[in-house]
This record gives C-alpha cells, sequence and structure tokens, in this order.
C-alpha cells in the first residue's frame, strides 16, 4: 500500500514525468477498485486478463465437472462408434 501513495505523491509533485503520472493513476484504480470490492467476490483491475469461469469452483468440482463430461463423450461414442 505503501508504494501506491508513493506511486500517487510522485505524480502530483511538481515535475512529475509522463512515467510518474500513469503509475499514479494506475495505483489510484487500484485503491478505487480495493476499496469498491464486494467481500467473496473477485476484484478484476482495469487491463487485467478476464478471471476464468472456473475460479470459482473447487478442485473436487472441477474433477466432478471433468468426469462427467468425459463419460458423456465415451457413451455418445459407444452408442455412435465412428
Amino acid at each position: 500500500m505503501d508504494e501506491m501513495i508513493d506511486a500517487i505523491r510522485g505524480a502530483v509533485a511538481e515535475g512529475a514525468t509522463a512515467e510518474q503520472k500513469v503509475a499514479g493513476a494506475q495505483a489510484c484504480r487500484t485503491i478505487l477498485t480495493a476499496l469498491e470490492a464486494e467481500v467473496g467476490k473477485a476484484i478484476t483491475l482495469s487491463g487485467a486478463p478476464v478471471p476464468s469461469p472456473l475460479a470459482g469452483i473447487s478442485p473436487d468440482q472441477a474433477l466432478d465437472l471433468l468426469i462427467a463430461k468425459l463419460s458423456s463423450m465415451v457413451r455418445k461414442r459407444c452408442v455412435n462408434p465412428t
């Protein structure tokens, strides 16, 4: 957190470079995003990749989904062999 505050201070200081201003603006966005975050929900930052739809499931749930999908594929192949 101190690094973000320092970046903001540097960005608003007299004679701040373009890089310092960009870093300060990003620090402001990051802090604002954290303040607006809802408990239990993922924090998304602008420019960050979108979280996977599977990010919120447990490994057990992922395995259950995988087993169900593979079982379905095997059943289809047995019924309609190519």
